[in-house]
């Protein structure tokens, strides 16, 4: 039975790996490795060459209910062992990434772990044979809620990329004041049941100071990427708006001149072509009047800036935008990061001459608003639309670095605000285009 202990405990620390770490769990081969390796673990540092107080020869079952180890060097060990699992496991993950999930993963055991036993002492005795089972299922049962907020619910946008120093290392501190009350208790059992309360209070004031730092980092995270994208995209659109101004003397000489045209041309064609010619300079384009009536000056500016840069390449950039962003429950950094992907994709793919379409409606049925972009494209098949999204898939050389992340991250910010993503095979005039976007509040 002492096996079935060590699997509860391998099944509860990899679940609660993942799910901090943001990934889901999916039958694979390194959810597989990473399993194996660490119930290897737990058995190695289990095992003693004494049989002394041993249900099964070989293997010490005293003082493990707390966690999978018995003394603090074997907990080092087993910690540096978890680290070097994730970071070389749990991928897209940065190696500070790696380090403070792992500190996480071993506070939350602990915390679960204690208000486990407590609540399994309130039905069975200490010294019943089913109590180390049943307080390792509660365990795994809180657990397993954990991951659901965090991955079915898609809860770990609370948790960003536990960014900000500030962040790491309280949630550092925190681990280490957990597991030296651990260690202080000798890893007995006895020692929770006896200090309830007073473990009740400081694990409390442990959790509730790390989730308000948490809450705070990604609030403020999120504030300083909606300064960014003003500061970046707002200039844009205010110095195109001073350009318009500018020419208003310009474009009240050329009215008084097409009145004269009107005035003193002999036939109609001829004024047509002598209006024609006054008036080809300084007509403003369709696609600078959809930029100026957009009510985010960050997007607009945003717009204008990749419209610039696709008249470069020779590429035609046409917004058709009839929607407002400004009710939109999705924040405008969000909006940015949607379309950006989305026209750089579009751009990636097109060629001098092209032209790009971005549409922009919204739902009357549903608070929805549904942002596409189109370019020219040959079909591709529904398994090659999905791929699109997976990460890491790419079409395109990787010389330059790691790719096929952009499409992922617009389906992580998806998935986060309760969209959908819409992929389609589209023609238009005889020529196929490939639509991809987005459905968001």
């Amino acid at each position: 039975m002492i096996y079935f202990q060590i699997l509860l405990d391998t099944m509860i620390m990899v679940v609660l790996c993942y799910a901090l770490a943001g990934q889901p769990l999916h039958p694979s081969k390194k959810v597989l490795i990473w399993f194996l390796c660490f119930h290897g673990l737990c058995l190695l540092f289990r095992y003693q060459n004494s049989t002394t107080h041993s249900l099964i020869p070989g293997f010490e079952i005293n003082n493990y209910d707390l966690l999978p180890v018995n003394n603090p060097i074997l907990l080092f060990m087993l910690f540096l062992g978890v680290l070097i699992l994730n970071s070389s496991l749990i991928r897209p993950i940065s190696e500070m990434k790696a380090v403070v999930v792992t500190f996480l993963s071993f506070l939350i055991w602990i915390l679960f772990r204690t208000f486990s036993i407590a609540a399994t002492g309130l039905v069975l005795d200490q010294g019943a044979a089913l109590f180390p089972y049943a307080h390792r299922v509660v365990t795994l049962c809180l657990a397993l809620a954990l991951y659901y907020v965090l991955i079915m619910k898609r809860g770990n946008s609370f948790l960003g990329n536990y960014s900000g120093v500030f962040t790491k290392i309280m949630l550092v501190q925190s681990t280490l004041v957990v597991l030296a009350i651990v260690i202080y208790a000798n890893f007995e059992t006895a020692f929770v049941t006896q200090n309830l309360l007073f473990i009740l209070i400081v694990f409390s004031l442990v959790i509730s100071m790390n989730l308000w730092i948490i809450y705070e980092q990604n609030k403020r995270s999120r504030q300083e990427k909606r300064v960014s994208a003003i500061e970046q995209y707002l200039p844009v659109i205010d110095e195109l708006v001073s350009e318009v101004r500018a020419r208003q003397h310009e474009f009240h000489n050329k009215l008084l001149a097409i009145h004269s045209i009107v005035e003193t041309a002999p036939t109609l064609p001829e004024a047509r072509s002598q209006i024609a010619t006054y008036t080809k300079d300084v007509m403003m384009q369709t696609e600078v009047r959809e930029i100026l009536q957009l009510d985010s000056k960050v997007i607009g500016g945003f717009l204008y800036t990749k419209m610039k840069i696709a008249e470069l390449k020779k590429i035609t950039i046409t917004p058709h935008i009839h929607a407002l962003f400004g009710p939109m429950k999705t924040e405008e950094h969000q909006l940015v990061e949607v379309l950006g992907v989305l026209i750089d994709n579009a751009l990636e793919a097109s060629y001098p001459g092209d032209e790009i379409m971005i549409s922009v409606t919204q739902d009357q049925k549903q608070p929805f608003t549904e942002i596409i972009v189109m370019n020219p494209h040959p079909p591709k098949s529904s398994l090659e639309l999905m791929q699109m999204f997976t990460k890491g898939f790419t079409t395109k050389s990787q010389a330059h670095g790691a790719r096929g992340y952009g499409l992922y991250n617009v389906k992580q910010i998806v998935l986060q605000q309760k969209g959908k993503i819409i992929t389609r095979n589209t023609e238009i005039e005889g020529v196929p285009y490939l639509s991809i976007g987005v459905q968001l509040p």
